[in-house]
């Protein structure tokens, strides 16, 4: 038995079940019916009901008993940990011995291993599975997110349900599953605008006599080019420069943030966790197009840091997207009593879109991830509010939601160097 693993006595007594109870009361009115009335039928019916529960008592205790070293060496995991949300993983279970597992059993018992995994947003995949000679089983994943455990249990059981004994199993710390998103059907065009951390392997300078074209601005640019009546012209406030010279392309890079602040008076927990899907998915669309370009892109998420390419790549692989899309998970938009959420800061001044859910502003609303990150972040920013009405079930909500979205773009697009912009997602369209 592992160290870590110490069990007391009454943690090897079978716990009743709810059915067990009623099996129970049943048991006992009919001894007590049949004394008073002197029925032997009802006296006989009693006296089987309480032959059944003693066994099924007893079965489950003794194989408890019997099987808890070997039970308490097993371990489960999925191999591969990384699956696409929606298929199947395989779940492996194994022991501490190089032998089968083999648990015999009695007659009317059932011996199996739970496997339970949650996100830190309350999202849980519960499965059972039989031991024996072929410890493979197949689970099915059906929800993104990144899974924690450390509740599996190796269960025995009668087959009515009338007793359960559960013994802890040891597992690993960290994370167990990563249940990656897959990428919309139509991916959201982002234009790639100038700004942000670029570099350039080598700069040629070349005069030009003409002063009237522009090119946007490129960090090392002399400042003193920049047309300042064209960005105070500009919606974006997007910086440019007059054309007198002639660089080498620039090496871009973009960071995408996404907020996952659900906003509790226009979604609920399970439905801001959907809207969070969507979120990642179309990340996921957008991010492949941009590497596609060679735009090297990172990531962060609300709560957690910022996830880029590894050391001596150019830009994130196509499974890197996906494992980084796998761990934002829904937070509720603070209100009263709540911890308070924020957005990773950049490293350096690159340019900056945010995909966020729509919320309802009001006077005072300034603890938000996305207010808090605004306060700090200079210049080069796009939001985008992503939504899809039909993850709504109340109609009323719906509209609030539609008219919450309007509203965000209209405030955030009130600030200096914000472009905010509104995009309704549904299944097979976007507009």
């Amino acid at each position: 038995m592992p160290d870590s693993i110490r069990l007391k006595p009454k943690e090897f007594l079978p716990l009743p079940r709810t059915i067990a109870c009623f099996t129970f009361l049943i048991t006992a009115l009919a001894f007590i019916a049949g004394s008073i009335r002197n029925e032997l039928a009802l006296i006989l019916l009693g006296t089987i009901f309480l032959a059944i529960l003693v066994y099924c008592f007893l079965a489950v205790f003794f194989l408890g008993i019997v099987h808890r070293r070997k039970a308490l060496s097993i371990s489960m995991s999925i191999i591969p940990d990384n699956v696409k949300a929606g298929e199947n993983g395989e779940l492996h279970i194994k022991t501490a011995s190089v032998e089968p597992s083999r648990f015999w059993k009695l007659p009317a018992t059932l011996i199996r291993c739970e496997l339970f995994l949650e996100t830190k947003d309350g999202r849980v995949i519960r499965h059972f599975a039989s031991v024996g000679d072929n410890n493979l089983d197949s689970i099915l994943v059906k929800d993104r997110g990144v899974y924690f455990g450390e509740k599996d249990s190796f269960v025995i059981s009668d087959a009515p349900g009338f007793f359960r004994l559960s013994l802890p199993l040891e597992q690993r710390s960290g994370p167990r599953l990563f249940a990656l998103p897959s990428s919309i059907e139509e991916p959201i065009k982002i234009t790639l605008k100038s700004g942000g951390d670029e570099q350039r392997k080598e700069v040629q300078h070349k005069k030009s006599d003409e002063l009237t074209d522009h090119r946007p601005y490129y960090p090392g640019d002399d400042p003193r080019r920049i047309n300042w009546k064209l960005y105070s012209h500009s919606p974006i406030g997007e910086l440019m420069v007059r054309k007198e010279d002639t660089l080498s392309p620039p090496h871009l890079r973009r960071l995408i943030l996404i907020d996952t602040e659900v906003d509790q008076l226009l979604y609920t927990l399970d439905e801001g966790r959907r809207a969070v899907d969507l979120l990642c998915e179309s990340v996921l669309s957008a991010a492949q197009e941009f590497s596609a370009l060679g735009v090297d892109v990172s990531f962060g998420y609300t709560g957690g840091k910022i996830i880029s390419a590894q050391s001596g790549a150019a830009v994130l692989s196509a499974k890197g997207l996906a494992l980084a899309l796998a761990w934002p998970a829904a937070v509720l938009l603070p209100r009263e009593n709540m911890p308070r959420a924020y957005l990773p800061d950049p490293q350096d001044d690159q340019f900056v879109i945010i995909f966020a859910l729509p919320r309802i502003l009001q006077p005072g609303d300034t603890e938000s991830a996305l207010d808090n990150f605004l306060r700090k972040k200079r210049r080069g920013l796009e939001i985008i509010f992503l939504y899809d009405k039909s993850v709504i079930a109340d109609k009323k909500r719906a509209v609030a939601l539609e008219d919450a979205a309007k509203h965000c773009v209209s405030s955030y697009n009130r600030k200096t160097g914000i472009h905010a912009e509104k995009v309704v997602v549904s299944p097979g369209w976007i507009t």
